[in-house]
């Protein structure tokens, strides 16, 4: 009988521990997905917060067709080729994504998301006090897709802008969705110098991603 009793409670200890080792292996195989959906949930609350916080702000609408591009094009890569000609404006800088992408002036042809990193013609320049710097990029697998790596980017994530001989650090604060339907509107507090990227929402051509940046520190380089 004891003998009996010893052998039940081994196979209950090896039934305990065989299902702590699935859970355990289960969470390990899932551990990346769980880590997306609490970012991708924390976001949304942060989000919902931060447009109550700037809903009484007067938010502008921007017309803009960022789409998802799978194709090449050979004039940009005919220009890419001739970089050493360029002068550039600005420059971003996304450590975390590897990005540093030069920005051409507002009246340059090229300065259009089928070409470059595109600066809107209703930015404002990072030196203006309270000013909305607003830069705009393609997702997708063709060599104009600047922003495609933009989805990894969370709340608090950073990003630079040099810019006449200052450089301007960002940090964002808010991140969201909208409806691809050639406006874009601009929740940001319109109390602080901002940043915002403009890109196609990953997995949804449908829709668009904004990415509202505050500025955190300025120096000299």
């Amino acid at each position: 009988m004891l003998s009996k009793n010893i052998k039940i409670k081994r196979e209950t200890i090896l039934l305990v521990s065989g299902s702590l080792l699935l859970i355990i292996a289960f969470i390990l195989f899932h551990y990346n997905k769980i880590l997306e959906i609490k970012d991708e949930i924390y976001n949304k609350i942060q989000n919902e917060i931060y447009k109550e916080n700037t809903s009484i702000n007067n938010n502008i609408s921007v017309n803009i067709d960022v789409d998802y591009v799978e194709t090449n094009n050979q004039e940009v890569l005919e220009n890419n080729n001739n970089n050493n000609t360029i002068n550039y404006l600005a420059f971003l800088e996304i450590d975390k994504i590897n990005l540093k992408q030069g920005l051409l002036p507002l009246e340059s042809r090229y300065n259009n998301v089928d070409y470059r990193v595109e600066i809107l013609d209703v930015s404002d320049f990072p030196d203006k006090i309270n000013g909305n710097f607003i830069l705009a990029g393609h997702s997708g697998t063709s060599n104009v897709a600047y922003f495609k790596n933009l989805y990894k980017l969370n709340l608090g994530d950073t990003a630079k802008v040099y810019y006449q001989s200052k450089l301007y650090k960002y940090s964002i604060v808010n991140i969201y969705n909208q409806v691809k339907d050639g406006t874009i509107d601009i929740y940001r507090d319109q109390n602080k110098t901002t940043l915002t990227l403009i890109t196609c929402t990953k997995d949804d051509k449908n829709s668009q991603t904004i990415y509202i940046l505050e500025l955190i520190g300025v120096e000299s380089y």
